[in-house]
């Protein structure tokens, strides 16, 4: 059983009513995704606003995770566009191509990799597996990028990484080797490893999907810190009552497809298809 319960409904969607109304950070248009003769993503369109926390849950094979990683441009996208108010603002078009808008002449190749190289700074991901270097020590998973991609002196590099890994409970393991950490101590360090690139949004794929109950907490709370800084995050998750208690909106995927986006409370109490009933149903059931 879950041992998280939703904050009460009107505070939530105060929450949700405030966040939508701020800048958008990130706008899927009508997205789409194929792999061969299989449609993976079907004309996704949303919004993702400054602070807000974007949930998305659905059945397995439902398109999630490819979502997550065509906003991350891991996976290139099919139809559609992806744009990006950063700095500079930029869109993705079908087949991993960029565009810089506030450029008068067509970018150079140098001009794209250092928007491409911007862009997955400022949307990063964060993974169900962790993906961190086992024999490395924490500090060394945490300095990695900062030093290499955005040129930063070791020095700071690591006063930074101390100085988050002490906010989110780890200073203590700065200089322990990854494969001596619990799994819910890696997945922090693989939280602090995107938060070290400065991003302007989070997105966090099940990371609490191969974590025991006690571990899933610890995380969990993780989350909860960031949402009290403001961190604007997209998160897939199968806990029903802890996203209805952090998101602003909640994304239902179903066979490549958005079948409701709506607050937390409207998707609970008026699911907009007997598919999202069931299983809404189903989550509540087993948490």
């Amino acid at each position: 059983m879950s041992n998280y319960s939703p904050e009460p409904d009107n505070k939530n969607e105060t929450h949700s009513r405030r966040s939508i109304d701020s800048p958008a950070l990130l706008t899927a248009s009508e997205i789409s995704r194929t792999s061969g003769t299989q449609l993976l993503l079907h004309n996704i369109s949303f919004q993702l606003h400054q602070g807000e926390i974007l949930g998305i849950i659905g059945p397995s094979g439902s398109g999630k995770t490819t979502l997550l990683r065509c906003l991350n441009m891991l996976d290139p996208i099919s139809q559609g566009s992806i744009s990006f108010y950063g700095d500079p603002p930029l869109t993705i078009s079908p087949h991993g191509k960029l565009e810089i808008p506030s450029e008068k002449h067509l970018p150079d190749a140098r001009a794209l990799d250092r928007a491409l190289s911007n862009y997955r700074q400022h949307v990063g991901m964060v993974f169900q597996h962790f993906n961190l270097w086992g024999t490395d020590t924490v500090l060394q998973n945490l300095t990695l990028a900062p030093i290499v991609v955005r040129g930063e002196t070791r020095q700071r590099a690591a006063h930074r990484a101390q100085e988050v890994c002490g906010q989110l409970g780890l200073e203590d393991k700065l200089h322990v080797p990854v494969w001596k950490l619990s799994g819910g101590e890696r997945q922090r360090v693989a939280i602090i490893r995107a938060l070290m690139m400065d991003p302007k949004v989070l997105l966090l794929d099940e990371i609490t999907s191969a974590l025991d109950p006690v571990l899933t907490a610890e995380v969990l709370q993780t989350i909860r810190q960031l949402q009290l800084r403001g961190m604007t995050m997209i998160l897939v998750t199968h806990h029903l009552e802890f996203a209805a208690s952090i998101c602003n909106r909640i994304m239902f995927l179903s066979g490549g497809s958005i079948l409701q986006i709506d607050t937390p409370n409207t998707l609970r109490t008026s699911p907009a298809s007997p598919a999202v009933e069931q299983f809404i149903a189903v989550l509540r059931s087993v948490q």
